[in-house]
């Protein structure tokens, strides 16, 4: 059945992080980018092989309670709640599919709709969970709990303090359009019957627009494009939670020196690495600290290219021993929390 989906596990390792350039010379360093693999918030345990994507928001349109109507008919409220759950969903598809761990091939989500109350509702039962894995054929679902969510417009008009004619002023028309809602997210075991992870999130989504006139209102988006944006991005946020991604980080390396060290450089400039790490290694050990320091710096920078975070805290450690530098203490940290984060990772993927 579709509805199973794998989860794939590979060996990775990052975290997002800047090096303050600003310490340093564009004349002295050169900027680049590579690539890190982030850590999810939540690990889901190594004994989960796949999961299943269940909805069990409650249906506005069967609310007895004014506030839960969104002030809408029912015919409304049906087709609003209809986009709202298919962008929920959609968002959280593709942030799972970005992802190393998650492999989703046509995912859907399973409908078990409430009408029995508009409240975020009381965990699954450990027998309805067992039924509900069992007849999934999985081992744990992901569960949009609720959500409640509302719009509002406001108007402000005033005069500008910029004055044209005699007896005329510029009058200013500013429109605000928000949307906000919160949101109930479940993680549930089926395996042992626990919740693995409950998220709660309020948020906003807000469009503001100036104009002249009146027909400035145009602009804002339309009330069922407003509500497509903020839940897509409110499952998106949700599915990033619980997937390590990938992210482009800055990084940089020293390209001033000896003849050695620019030569490396240009090496480097040109994808050649090896040939550049090594004549760093030939400068690491220079009479000249100043030379050797570069030298282990652009060596740590070469190491964890190559995910080496061990040795690229030792070679930063030596650079920094030979000059204490703020920007290789930054580095210092920054490879530090790496070295963490790999450890996080290797639990939420763990290396064949």
């Amino acid at each position: 059945m579709n509805h199973n989906k794998s989860i794939r596990r590979i060996g990775a390792c990052g975290i997002n992080a800047i090096i303050l350039l600003s310490l340093l010379s564009c004349n002295t360093v050169r900027e680049i980018s590579i690539e890190v693999l982030v850590p999810a918030e939540v690990t889901i345990p190594e004994h989960i092989q796949s999961v299943a994507f269940v909805n069990r928001s409650y249906m506005p349109w069967l609310a007895l309670n004014p506030k839960d109507t969104l002030v809408r008919p029912p015919k409304d409220l049906y087709i609003l709640d209809s986009i709202i759950n298919n962008k929920f969903f959609l968002g959280l598809f593709d942030a799972l599919n970005s992802s190393p761990l998650f492999d989703l091939e046509d995912p859907i989500a399973f409908q078990f709709r409430r009408s029995d109350s508009s409240r975020f509702p009381d965990p699954i039962s450990v027998e309805n969970l067992q039924y509900i894995t069992d007849s999934l054929y999985t081992d744990a679902i992901i569960s949009l709990e609720g959500y409640r969510v509302s719009d509002s417009l406001s108007v402000r008009n005033q005069l500008n303090d910029i004055w044209l004619e005699p007896e005329y002023y510029l009058i200013q028309y500013k429109f605000d359009y928000i949307v906000e809602g919160t949101m109930q997210w479940r993680i549930y075991d089926g395996l042992y019957g626990i919740i693995i992870d409950e998220f709660n999130a309020t948020d906003t989504t807000e469009w503001t627009i100036y104009g002249d006139s009146e027909e400035a209102i145009n602009e804002l988006p339309e009330v069922v494009d407003a509500y497509r944006e903020f839940a897509y991005q409110r499952g998106h946020d949700f599915g990033m939670r619980v997937s390590p991604s990938w992210s482009q980080v800055r990084r940089f390396y020293f390209i001033s020196g000896n003849k050695n060290i620019r030569k490396a450089a240009e090496f480097a400039y040109n994808g050649k690495w090896e040939e550049a790490a090594g004549l760093w290694k030939k400068e690491s050990s220079s009479t000249d600290p100043e030379i050797a320091a570069k030298a282990a710096f652009n060596l740590a920078l070469y190491s964890e290219k190559k995910d080496l975070l061990i040795p690229a805290i030792d070679w930063a450690t030596k650079s920094y021993e030979l000059i204490q530098e703020k920007y290789t203490k930054i580095y210092l940290e920054i490879l530090a929390k790496r070295k963490l984060n790999k450890l996080k990772l290797q639990r939420q993927i763990p290396l064949k």
